[in-house]
């Protein structure tokens, strides 16, 4: 990992780029507000209000809306969330490119900035009109004793925190029923039945995985290699 090295381009340089960052709570989760300094001095006068964010996994176009109170990433900006398993107090530090274009980095709550794997890239050019997201995974959702954490903005959003089962069914149509546990910090965690799921789909460490959800607490899920 890579400690936050504020102002500096990617070979040590000090980095130009206008910027700012914002800490991730609940509300930024759902939708992000532009420091008005900012924005008036580099956003206001251009004409279109399409956003583009980019980041090792890809670009994501996001939508400008003006409020009495400022001005907010609507449209767009759940997906880029969930897309990154953004959690609260995170932080993003957003470097304005011009154009309307934002490259973004990502730190967690500990400083470090986060690592994200390159196979994850394809992970945006998947689109559907249901709810979803991906999870890179890491040594502790597969192996004994395995379970997947869903990100907290997702569940806040599409599912209820409770023990109720999820099922997860996969490309052959195979449904696969899954329990599921709160966790002591509010986050919605797959448990029994994902070890055998994941077996089943040789699922290792460093796949992406899309989860789609298709009904009431029904999900498709996805394999990327």
């Amino acid at each position: 990992m890579e400690k936050a090295k504020d102002g500096e381009g990617s070979w040590g340089s000090p980095d130009t780029r206008p910027s700012f960052y914002q800490i991730m709570w609940f509300q930024n989760l759902k939708e992000l507000q532009i420091p008005t300094k900012f924005f008036n001095e580099h956003l206001a006068t251009e004409e279109t209000r399409t956003v583009a964010l980019r980041s090792p996994c890809g670009s994501w176009d996001t939508k400008l809306k003006q409020r009495d109170d400022g001005v907010y990433l609507i449209q767009g900006w759940q997906q880029f969330v969930e897309s990154h398993s953004l959690g609260r107090a995170e932080w993003a530090h957003f470097l304005y490119n011009g154009g309307m274009s934002f490259d973004v980095k990502i730190y967690g709550s500990n400083g470090w900035l986060k690592k994200y794997d390159q196979t994850a890239a394809s992970a945006p050019s998947f689109t559907s009109s249901f709810p979803f997201f991906r999870n890179e995974m890491k040594g502790h959702n597969v192996g004994h004793k395995c379970t997947m954490v869903i990100p907290k903005a997702f569940s806040r959003r599409h599912l209820s925190l409770s023990k109720e089962p999820l099922v997860l069914r996969d490309s052959d149509g195979v449904s696969w029923p899954v329990t599921t546990v709160v966790t002591s910090s509010g986050y919605l965690s797959l448990c029994g039945g994902w070890k055998a799921l994941a077996d089943a789909h040789s699922i290792k460490k460093g796949d992406v995985c899309i989860f789609e959800l298709v009904e009431q607490r029904v999900m498709q899920f996805r394999i990327l290699r």
